[in-house]
């Protein structure tokens, strides 16, 4: 059970033809890991990710000089698997002003009780000119819970944003297909099962549904986007601090 546990932790976050078979939340994690992928490019220098966790996509910052991972030690998830470099509060980042050239954190924002108060932090370390890649989930069900606190919009992102001064560079909203009905349907049937079979067991007991679903979300794709029903949003954004 230790190696499939292994296996399916390798899986959950890239998308590969076994993920595609083994894994409900593919078109998710599939949409998140090419929309990292492709814009990765823009952080450079010393770079820093928050609720870093395992690092599952710092292989794709290639124009990085320094990759630290930042994580808070209590959370919703447990660190067995995970790449800490420093740990935190959750109040204040253990960074001087001004010293961190580029931020990431992918679908961590939810996870924040106080928005403004990690924006500040944000602003406070990250240099003037400096960049910002980061994921943030719209539609999706609870998790990690009891710290999932709250989900926002475009439009909600955007006035946190412009109150920081955080220029928006580059924005995206990803999974904005029917793939995400498929999706939404493997994280019910998983959500289900978890809570009357022990440990991976639901999981491995889904795995011919997942498949069922993912292969109708790729026959389904020719369908029309609909940019007010998304998985989540993707921003490039600036650090315009004077």
């Amino acid at each position: 059970m230790t190696k499939l546990k292994t296996l399916l932790l390798q899986q959950l976050f890239k998308p590969t033809l076994i993920s595609f078979i083994i894994n409900p939340f593919f078109w998710g994690r599939a949409a998140i890991y090419l929309s990292v992928k492709k814009y990765a490019k823009a952080a450079k220098g010393k770079t820093l990710d928050v609720g870093s966790g395992s690092k599952p996509y710092k292989d794709l910052f290639s124009n990085v000089t320094q990759y630290i991972g930042m994580d808070i030690e209590v959370s919703g998830h447990e660190h067995s698997t995970s790449d800490i470099d420093v740990f935190y509060d959750g109040e204040t980042f253990p960074f001087k002003d001004s010293t961190i050239d580029s931020l990431v954190f992918f679908e961590v924002f939810e996870h924040v009780f106080n928005p403004e108060r990690f924006l500040s932090e944000i602003k406070r370390v990250v240099k003037p000119g400096g960049t910002m890649v980061v994921t943030i989930p719209f539609i999706w069900g609870e998790h990690e819970q009891p710290y999932d606190y709250a989900r926002y919009s475009s439009f909600g992102l955007k006035h946190l944003f412009d109150k920081y001064d955080f220029e928006i560079v580059e924005h995206k909203k990803y999974l904005a297909d029917f793939r995400l009905q498929f999706l939404l349907i493997n994280n019910y049937l998983y959500g289900f099962f978890k809570k009357i079979l022990p440990g991976m067991s639901a999981w491995i007991f889904i795995i011919p549904f997942s498949f069922i679903n993912n292969l109708l979300g790729l026959i389904f794709y020719i369908l029309p986007k609909n940019e007010e029903m998304y998985f989540g949003n993707i921003y490039v954004l600036k650090n315009n601090k004077k």
